[in-house]
């Protein structure tokens, strides 16, 4: 089947645009509209009315017992805009940080405007989500305010990722009185709420609380559902239910269709599987069989709207078995006041789906497949991904991946789940499309070794041969945006290679083989690429000696990075500048050039530390270790390790940790020394490149070892160097040279050191 000229199936309901250019649908923002009159709860109310004044509302209880109708009904009831009140119903897209935060931060934001663009900013640092940022941005913001504001998070049990709940631990621990967090959910969140009760911070409602009382029971069935039912009978019906309000809808329902009471009550008396035998034979099977295939075949939708049910049912008139549906109470709610989008009864959708499995498996993946191009044809690329890998679509979901908006080098994924996604997808499907492969290489260049990211990008470079074979052999004509292989792709692969050559292994011959071969390929707009190109010619120069050099290629597309504001690339062209008059010796310059750098990326985002600071931090430690100012040197490393470790940035940490290692031993404090080699060795095996550890660690190595008399493990290091290939860079065999050099001192053997000296 031709998935590529999908056309909308009718016109969807406008969502709600975000930071990420793929948004989410509008009802994921509004609490679901009633379906029923509803039964007054005052006494609920005036609990979570009381609730304003602490951190968390927490209402926890199993599915079925009101949570959602609840609170929605809450909100309802609370004069407009005062508090104004942020929804989020999460589904399992949420359970990405990126995702979850993502939309956190967008519902603050359409409640409150202006309030997320610090934390918005954080989010989408680069390489990757700066959480303290984010979370010290948001923080700020709400205690800048004095009118209160509240936040709901429905759905909570689908967040499963732990990332998210410490961060929304931490985020509750120090949240400022103006926002008070709700949190819906059929189980507990699985972080400590013991603080919060000794605070009196959080007000809990659950199942006791929930459950139908015996009045509100009644005036359910016979008022809202207009049964005339007996005491006696309501009293049987409720010793079943016991409050479960779910429960009293399926009961009604079955009353309704004249269902014998004792099968009913037995239904209710056993376990789930049981319940779902009765939802299927007393309401589904009671079904005329056109309504029957309605229900059955939408039940994989979360959410439905008219167009997206015609799509996946290949009909036109949803609309009306959607009112019909609804009508009949038949565990369809609508979603916002226009009812255009609707939810079946989570219970019910469960009950139907594992009918449509069992009744008609090879069904299913076809449902999906259609669910997934409508949401193409909506530019909902994220939910046409999501339906494709379930529908096991590969190569449809694979083709949706590749039309997500270019990732460069040193920017975020902007679609964060695309690693994972690409997790589900088989390995071969992924080999053989060479823009996944350099997308994967791109994402994983900071924070995975390089022979990963090298197996990667040569993954890409031989998908790319493949794929450029087949179409020049093909005599089918498209445009050139059609082609999965064009020369300009094989430009950004190789100016990749080039940036991995010069960053990780410093080797000048094979980085100009590569910048050639780019420069060849790669069209004017590709800008970011030929930019990485700059860097890695930077990297080069400084790797064969000539410092001086470094920055020279740089300086070039200056203008170009600031004209382009792209934030990422700026602070790697002051991280090169920095180090490379550091190396050069002129202390003072390399100081003034942080100094512009750090306030430069703090300007562009004042209210927080972007996490490429680590770098800067680190280079300014070096220099003020040169100027003996070692207390200020401590603090600023510290500093950088607490940003590079918070987002996992591999590349940095050995660095990070070398300085601290150099730091204690030039204070003599060899416990702290010992600490910090343990830490920069186990970075170093996660980060292998021996480059790089020359250059920046085996010095400082070697005089921890010289320092603690362990000099069996110093010779050890020199006979396997020797034994090993010398590496390509003229400097980092310096290096290597020094620390020789400083073991030779150590063990009375001038004259050797003077011969080794001279040639260097």
């Amino acid at each position: 089947m031709d998935h590529t000229n999908q056309k909308p199936h009718g016109n969807a309901p406008e969502p709600i645009p975000r930071a990420s250019s793929d948004p989410p649908l509008v009802t994921k923002f509004l609490p679901p509209a009633p379906s029923h009159e509803l039964i007054a709860r005052p006494h609920l109310l005036a609990l979570l009315h009381a609730g304003l004044r602490r951190r968390l509302i927490l209402v926890s209880a199993a599915v079925g017992f009101g949570k959602t109708t609840l609170l929605a009904s809450w909100v309802r009831s609370l004069p407009p805009g005062h508090p104004p009140v942020a929804w989020v119903s999460l589904d399992a897209s949420d359970n990405i940080p990126f995702q979850f935060w993502t939309d956190f931060l967008t519902a603050l934001d359409q409640c409150q405007p202006g309030l997320s663009l610090l934390p918005f900013a954080a989010l989408h640092d680069t390489p990757l989500p700066s959480w303290q940022a984010m979370l010290t941005a948001l923080i700020n913001g709400l205690a800048q305010r004095s009118e209160p504001l509240v936040l709901v998070l429905d759905n909570y049990e689908e967040i499963t990722e732990p990332v998210i709940h410490a961060l929304l631990a931490s985020l509750l621990q120090h949240l400022p009185p103006p926002l008070c967090v709700v949190i819906a959910t059929r189980t507990d969140p699985p972080f400590s709420l013991a603080r919060l009760r000794a605070q009196a911070q959080i007000l809990e409602l659950r199942t006791e609380q929930l459950c139908a009382t015996g009045e509100e029971m009644t005036a359910f069935l016979r008022d809202v559902m207009d049964l005339q039912l007996s005491a006696q009978r309501i009293e049987q019906v409720d010793a079943r239910i016991q409050g479960w309000w779910a429960g009293m809808q399926l009961a009604a329902l079955a009353f309704k269709g004249r269902a014998q009471p004792k099968g009913l009550l037995q239904a209710f008396q056993g376990n789930q599987p049981a319940l779902f035998d009765y939802l299927v034979q007393e309401v589904l099977n009671r079904q005329e069989e056109k309504v029957q295939t309605f229900l059955l075949r939408t039940s994989i939708l979360p959410r439905l709207c008219n167009s997206l049910c015609n799509a996946v049912l290949e009909q036109q008139d949803s609309q009306l078995f959607l009112e019909q549906v609804e009508r009949a109470n038949l565990f369809l709610n609508p979603l916002d006041n226009q009812r255009q989008w609707y939810a079946y009864h989570p219970l019910f959708a469960e009950a139907l789906r594992a009918q449509l499995e069992q009744i008609a498996p090879a069904e299913v993946p076809r449902l999906h497949l259609r669910a997934s191009q409508w949401y193409a044809a909506e530019k909902m690329r994220s939910e046409a991904i999501q339906y494709a890998l379930q529908a096991h679509e590969w190569s449809w979901a694979a083709t949706l991946m590749e039309q997500i908006p270019g990732q460069d080098l040193w920017s975020q994924l902007e679609y964060a789940s695309l690693p994972s996604w690409m997790e589900q997808l088989p390995r071969e499907v992924v080999r053989e499309r060479p823009r996944l492969c350099l997308a994967t290489a791109q994402s994983l260049f900071w924070i995975a070794p390089p022979e990963v990211t090298e197996s990667w990008v040569r993954d890409a470079r031989s998908a790319w041969t493949r794929a450029h074979r087949r179409e020049e052999q093909t005599i089918m004509a498209r445009g050139a945006h059609e082609l999965e292989a064009p020369t300009s792709l094989l430009g950004e692969i190789a100016a990749l290679q080039a940036t991995i050559v010069g960053f990780y292994h410093g080797d000048a011959g094979a980085k100009r083989a590569f910048c050639q071969e780019a420069l060849t390929h790669l069209e004017e707009q590709q800008w970011a690429a030929r930019v990485q190109m700059m860097f890695a010619q930077a990297r080069a120069n400084v790797s064969e000696g000539y410092v001086e050099l470094g920055v020279l290629p740089m300086q070039a597309e200056w203008s170009r990075i600031k004209a382009e504001g792209d934030r990422a690339l700026e602070s790697i062209y002051w991280h090169e500048a920095v180090w490379e008059s550091l190396m050069a010796g002129k202390l003072h310059q390399a100081w003034q050039l942080s100094q512009q750098a750090i306030h430069a990326l703090q300007t562009l985002l004042e209210g927080y530390q972007p996490v490429q600071l680590c770098w800067l931090y680190m280079l300014q430690g070096r220099i003020l270790h040169e100027w003996n100012r070692l207390e200020e040197a401590q603090h600023l490393a510290e500093e950088a390790i607490q940003l590079g470790e918070q987002a996992e940035i591999l590349a940095f940490l050995p660095l990070g940790y070398t300085l601290l290692l150099r730091l204690a031993l030039s204070q003599g404090r060899l416990e702290e020394a010992k600490t910090a080699s343990q830490q920069m060795e186990y970075a170093w095996r996660s980060m292998s490149s021996p480059y790089r550890a020359a250059l920046w660690s085996d010095v400082d190595q070697m005089r921890f070892w010289l320092a603690g008399g362990d000099l069996e493990r110093a010779q050890r290091w020199v006979s396997d160097l020797e034994g090993k290939k010398p590496l390509v860079s003229p400097l980092a065999r310096e290096r290597q040279r020094v620390a020789f050099v400083r073991l030779l001192l150590a063990e009375s053997q001038p004259e050797h050191a003077l011969h080794l000296l001279p040639p260097w």
